[in-house]
């Protein structure tokens, strides 16, 4: 494996530490999608305790020069995610053949070829998803921007607000995220952005947990701002006063993806944070 991984990020785990990404951990998906357990430095284990994806043990293609691992993922109607890694060319209509036979096959209603590059894709026809790593300093503790505020020590009449917030950003997974925060099912913080008692942004949960090597890393958070209030410093703010609530609470890295041209791109850009490359996704 090690001579096409280009951007680490693995099936069934996503992106994780380049100083973690050993040939190992690809054994590990494997034997943990025989087994049906879930890896014990998998982020999902903060949502569920059981994996709602897993490898396609018997598709998995092996060469020098290209590794294909298909993964079933059985949330809604299922969906095959063909992990494409190599270094020649791809040939994306037979990739995306074989897709749409195992889509058949294992009885998923779609399906995705996905691939990983150090630069970005330069079709419009790609989806590109810039991966990101933040490391964490002794200045990352900046004092908290007066309108960032815990969710959960507004006024009840400002958190009733919070759902307004993910019916107007529904492409961020604030919905997901409300419903969750609403039973009383999040393992961390939420941070918001408050204007007039009104949540215009919000980032969360806030958790760390041990990497495969045992170092802390803060975990992948749900990040968005209504749109009619962008543009005003407010994601800026909430992403500081996360990564400060992170260097309090002892992590040692972040890893972030943002979609190619966003405005999380442009953020975590401007931040200084070091990119890791780029995943590519066409649809089956």
């Amino acid at each position: 494996m090690r001579r096409v991984l280009q951007v680490p990020v693995v099936p069934t785990l996503g992106p994780v530490h380049p100083d973690t990404l050993q040939p190992e951990v690809f054994d590990e998906i494997v034997d943990a999608a025989r087994t049906g357990e879930m890896l014990p430095f998998d982020k999902e284990r903060r949502w569920s305790a059981t994996k709602s994806e897993t490898v396609l043990v018997d598709e998995i293609v092996h060469r020098p020069d290209l590794t294909i691992i298909p993964t079933l993922n059985h949330r809604g109607a299922g969906m095959i995610k063909t992990h494409v890694y190599g270094s020649l060319e791809l040939d994306t209509a037979a990739l995306r053949a074989a897709t749409r036979r195992w889509c058949a096959a294992y009885g998923a209603a779609t399906g995705r070829v996905i691939w990983f590059t150090p630069e970005p894709p330069q079709t419009d026809a790609v989806a590109g998803t810039r991966v990101l790593l933040k490391t964490f300093t002794q200045e990352d503790n900046p004092g908290a921007a007066e309108q960032i505020r815990d969710l959960d020590a507004c006024p009840p009449s400002t958190q009733d607000t919070f759902e307004q917030l993910a019916q107007q950003a529904p492409e961020t997974g604030l919905g997901f995220l409300c419903r969750r925060w609403r039973e009383g099912r999040v393992d961390g913080p939420i941070l918001a952005a408050i204007n007039d008692g009104m949540v215009l942004g919000a980032i969360g949960p806030l958790a760390v947990m041990p990497d495969r090597d045992g170092a802390p890393v803060l975990l992948p958070q749900y990040f968005g701002v209504a749109s009619g209030h962008r543009g005003r410093g407010h994601g800026r703010a909430l992403w500081l006063a996360a990564m400060a609530w992170g260097a309090q609470h002892g992590a040692r890295y972040q890893l972030l993806q943002a979609a190619a041209g966003g405005p999380s791109e442009s953020l975590f850009c401007s931040e200084g944070l070091t990119t890791l490359g780029f995943t590519c996704v066409v649809a089956a």
